[in-house]
């Protein structure tokens, strides 16, 4: 039965072995890329279909390797983490017969199928849309759809944010050759901040290049940023009232979302380039961010506005003396605190003195995520647990998770 399999590996091994690009023509070298790239598809396809038996079988064991995925990625010569993609596509293909057979067919590539496997197991309805989108559509194209998709499908939105933000991590580490190396995960809204906060550098050092006749990559003009913004913030720490916006983010978002702070079906809220993010960020960001929203309904655009509401340098620096810590009973925490609108500014909540308050990252992330509730003021701050409702208790004891542990 396999027989033709190997045929065609000896067939194919001959062709390489004697090809030499250089003496072809460029229309008849690109219709060998593009044979090339079918015969890519399909045995990628053949890959993906016999993963799952050997993953289930346990036949990885047989050389002594941890894992399914560690045997698949010393076998394929490929990165554990590609080795995940390509099981867990193997695992979730099998319900999805629209996609199986546009796979078996060479007419997806394993990328394109893990995109949509991933989407189609959170909205199986979306799964034929998505398959014919992939055919015209190019792999980020798809990536930004499938994204769409998951982030609208059911009413998990946070618990998916949240999700994301206990896998956050910022490592460096020494290449071979003693290159420094970052490497960072993150929500997208944290993401989207970095971005933003990094593009007037960005710029600045563009400029800086082209004045002395270098012509550099953009990432490079990037790194050289990324240094340029920690220097600065370095320069500034010790001035922390004459900081203003953290960042100037677009974002575009249903108006009924935005206003709700969650999303519903058909709904959609998502940083341009970045990705989907929480209706409940948005709001947040309006707080402090010059927000640059572009309002829809939806099918239409409805409005573009700016949500922010910067805080004036004096009542920033009243606030900052007031607050000298996080407000939250029994938290102590006195740097890089966030200034909240008590009331939130999309629910009408002014920027006055006695609707702030300076909150450490944590309780702010839950006041904005999980429900949390401040109200009082200076001497008398509570912060309520949505869930257990003890106003007035330190949540010191709640989890990563944002829930409350027991006493």
């Amino acid at each position: 039965m396999f027989e033709p399999l190997a045929d065609a590996k000896a067939a194919i091994k001959d062709v390489v072995a004697s090809l030499d690009a250089d003496v072809l023509e460029g229309a008849f070298a690109t219709e060998l890329v593009e044979e090339f790239a079918a015969i890519e598809r399909l045995a990628a396809a053949g890959k993906t279909l016999c993963a799952q038996r050997v993953a289930k079988s346990g036949a990885w064991r047989r050389d002594g390797d941890r894992s399914p995925a560690r045997w698949m990625a010393r076998t394929t010569g490929t990165s554990v983490g590609n080795a995940l993609g390509v099981l867990e596509t193997a695992e979730g293909i099998g319900e999805l017969r629209a996609t199986e057979t546009a796979l078996r067919s060479g007419e997806l590539s394993q990328v394109q199928a893990q995109e949509i496997v991933s989407a189609a197991a959170v909205s199986p309805a979306s799964e034929s849309r998505l398959v014919a989108a992939a055919k015209t559509e190019t792999v980020w194209e798809l990536k930004e759809r499938c994204a769409k998709v998951k982030a609208a499908a059911g009413s998990d939105e946070l618990d998916r944010y949240e999700a994301i933000r206990a896998r956050r991590r910022l490592r460096h580490f020494r290449g071979s050759d003693g290159a420094f190396h970052l490497d960072a995960v993150l929500t997208p809204d944290a993401g989207a901040v970095v971005i933003a906060a990094l593009e007037p550098y960005t710029e600045r050092v563009f400029r800086a290049a082209r004045s002395h006749g270098r012509r550099e990559s953009h990432q490079a003009h990037a790194a050289d940023a990324l240094v340029e913004l920690a220097e600065h913030a370095r320069a500034c720490d010790r001035e922390p009232s004459s900081q203003g916006p953290k960042a100037t983010v677009h974002v575009v978002v249903d108006h009924g979302a935005l206003v709700r702070g969650s999303l519903e079906d058909g709904e959609s809220c998502e940083v341009p380039g970045i990705g989907p993010i929480p209706a409940a960020t948005a709001r947040a960001w309006a707080t402090d961010a010059y927000l640059s929203a572009l309002l829809t309904d939806a099918t239409d655009i409805k409005a573009v506005c700016h949500l922010g509401r910067t805080i004036p340098a004096r009542l920033r620096t009243a606030v900052q003396m007031r607050d000298r810590t996080c407000v939250v009973p029994g938290c102590d925490v006195g740097r890089q605190l966030e200034i909240d609108h008590i009331k939130a500014v999309t629910d009408g909540g002014p920027t006055r003195l006695d609707n702030l308050a300076r909150l450490c990252r944590w309780h702010h992330y839950l006041k904005t995520h999980r429900g949390y509730r401040l109200s009082g003021g200076p001497g008398s701050w509570r912060f309520a647990n949505p869930e257990q409702a003890h106003p007035g208790r330190s949540p010191d004891t709640v989890k990563e998770s944002g829930t409350a542990s027991s006493p």
